[in-house]
């Protein structure tokens, strides 16, 4: 797959919409929505809302690794790292089928397992140190 539009919704991406939710729970009616939405104004949220119910997963990946690139640690509305956290909770069979992807995400958790070794020791020294 070539560069993704990000002025275009994942309606107009995949060729298809949903139309309106058949069943009234906030979750449906929100993936619904979002669906109608440009992928430039998605948030960290709409991201890790998405992913973590496994829609749509092609569009929204490359866009959450790349906010992941940059501060693993990138957040939604639940806590610090739930982003991250949603990503690694995709089926193995998909990261199977998308190798490049799954590059991708060895290379965010890279990044992340070196950051919290550079932390880790600067915690360690600073409680060592009697402060």
């Amino acid at each position: 797959m070539g560069p993704i539009d990000l002025t275009r919704t994942l309606d107009e991406l995949e060729g298809e919409s949903w139309g309106e939710p058949n069943f009234k729970s906030r979750l449906v009616i929100r993936a619904h929505a979002l669906r109608k939405k440009p992928l430039c104004e998605f948030s960290n949220e709409d991201l890790r809302l998405l992913i973590r119910q496994q829609i749509s997963l092609d569009f929204l990946l490359p866009l959450a690794l790349e906010r992941l690139g940059e501060n693993p640690l990138e957040s939604g509305d639940l806590y610090v790292g739930d982003l991250f956290c949603s990503i690694l909770e995709v089926d193995k069979d998909y990261w199977d089928s998308n190798i490049e992807l799954k590059n991708e995400l060895n290379e965010v958790i890279g990044i992340y397992e070196e950051a919290r070794e550079i932390v880790e020791k600067h915690i360690n020294k600073y409680r060592s140190s009697g402060r």
